[in-house]
């Protein structure tokens, strides 16, 4: 039953069978599983409130559960199963209807009344397995279920009800029995087809906007221990269409020694790191900087100026392509790495610049070819359930690779590109990171209270959940992923 909250998660957030360490790491604790205790017990009672229990040899109809007291509940590890979920001190009330015929030669009677049974001390036990199927995706199944109950009373009214209440204790046995195996239906029916149907729609495959997958099937069934249940998930992004491996695998994640929130959620930067692998692979990482980027009235890439603009940095731009805007066509040269270490997130990328000259009449003309190398610090931010990130320092080195306008001066050029980053590249950057990287979330299954920590190779993601029974329907944001949007923009530009 836990799994029928929990399960959402593996659906709001992110190397076959083989890879040695997982991309992506789900821990639900023991308050997790608390938390889902008491959503469970909330769907039994509502549950065995609205349930119809079947007439008994016709003689009783219209049974109905008028009063129910919700159990003392808990959801623990086992060793026969997964988990064990047991309750106690469940209390019930049954009203109904009962109608007697007796017929022997001239003797005819009929009749009937009311009858109201109450048993008190319910308790029952119920053991969950958990697993994983051949696609990768999870699987929850009931296990042995008893349920036992107290004393019953029962007591008839109208009629000939003197004579039932002589047989009232045979009557309130067979009730009782009814009700006992009627309530592990319920328990069985809300893991078998309630969870298990929920797990069913997972797709262990997501599209990540046009062009790539995230592939997050289970690698295995989830680890239980006695103080938490993990799972290991691959966390993988691919090529739509090419499914090929990233040629290198996952690093080992750090180790959670916290288990005081609900959940826990660990990202390698494998998973960013096979993104921007299969970018670079399929030619996604190309960006054109041009005067249209850029929101200054005085244009740096202007030819020809009266202040300070590329065709005074560098004269010979100036000279052979007066009144002309220079464009800046980057591209990466290798696939930018993604490096997580205690408290902070860096990025390093290598590409190559070609500057060329538009001049009025729309012909382009190539100026040189510039070898960069950047490294950007990252800083992070939360803003209710959404991950914003923004540059915090951006240093691109350059050397001149080869020319068509012969010597270039490497430190005027310099002085250009830390002006283009400072005045459009960390502002136009920011404005992408304001879309931010949404928590995964559900109609019924919401992040409450999360926080983030970054360690070694490690995006930690800590949070409680809040459960809600009957929400608005809104679109989940389950492991939609913005960055991905960032990518085709760049590519069109």
């Amino acid at each position: 039953m836990w799994l029928f909250v929990s399960v959402h998660v593996l659906c709001a957030l992110f190397s076959t069978i083989l890879a040695t360490n997982p991309g992506f790491r789900l821990r639900i604790t023991e308050d997790g599983l608390n938390y889902a205790n008491q959503v469970a017990v909330d769907l039994v009672t509502k549950k065995v409130k609205t349930t119809k229990l079947p007439d008994e040899n016709g003689d009783g109809k219209n049974l109905d559960i008028r009063n129910f007291q919700p159990p003392r509940s808990s959801i623990t590890l086992a060793s026969e199963s997964d988990l064990q979920w047991k309750a106690t001190n469940l209390a019930l009330e049954i009203d109904g209807k009962f109608h007697y015929k007796y017929k022997k030669g001239i003797i005819r009677l009929s009749g009937g009344g009311s009858v109201n049974v109450k048993f008190s001390d319910i308790s029952f036990s119920v053991g969950v397995n958990l697993g994983v199927d051949g696609s990768g995706k999870p699987t929850i199944k009931a296990g042995k279920c008893s349920c036992d109950s107290g004393p019953v009373k029962v007591k008839f009214r109208g009629g000939l009800a003197w004579i039932y209440n002589l047989f009232s204790g045979k009557v309130g046995k067979i009730i009782a029995s009814q009700f006992q195996s009627k309530m592990c239906g319920i328990i069985q029916d809300l893991i078998d087809k309630n969870a298990q149907e929920s797990l069913s729609t997972i797709k262990v495959e997501v599209q990540l906007g046009e062009f790539l997958t995230l592939d997050y099937r289970l690698l295995a069934a989830p680890t239980v221990t006695s103080e938490y249940i993990e799972a290991d998930l691959k966390g993988e992004i691919f090529w739509k269409s090419d499914k090929s491996e990233a040629p290198f695998t996952p690093p080992a994640m750090a180790t959670i020694t916290d288990n005081k929130k609900m959940v826990y959620i660990t990202l390698s930067e494998y998973i960013f790191n096979t993104m921007t692998y299969q970018a670079h692979k399929h030619n996604m990482l190309v960006f054109n900087l041009t005067s249209q980027n850029i929101k200054s009235k005085d244009d740096a890439l202007n030819t020809t100026c009266t202040d300070i603009c590329i065709g005074k940095l560098i004269p010979q731009i100036g000279k052979s392509f007066p009144n002309s805007k220079v464009e800046l066509h980057m591209k990466s040269s290798k696939p930018p790495v993604t490096s997580i270490t205690d408290g902070n997130l860096g990025v390093a990328a290598q590409g190559d610049i070609d500057l060329y000259a538009r001049k009025p009449d729309k012909t382009l003309h190539h100026l040189f070819q510039i070898a960069g190398t950047g490294s950007i610090a990252v800083k992070l931010t939360i803003n209710e359930t959404v991950i914003h990130g923004s540059v915090e320092d951006m240093k691109i080195k350059l050397n001149v690779s080869k020319s068509s306008i012969g010597p270039v001066n490497e430190k005027a050029l310099q002085f250009l590109v830390d002006s283009a980053i400072k005045t459009t590249i960390t502002p136009m950057l920011n404005d992408l990171g304001t879309k931010g990287f949404p928590m995964p979330s559900t109609d019924n299954l919401k992040l409450n209270q999360f926080d983030f920590k970054l360690l070694q190779n490690t995006m930690l993601i800590e949070t409680n959940l809040k459960y809600i029974p009957e929400p608005t329907k809104i679109k989940s944001t389950v492991l939609k992923f913005i960055p991905i949007a960032q990518f085709k923009s760049i590519n069109n530009v």
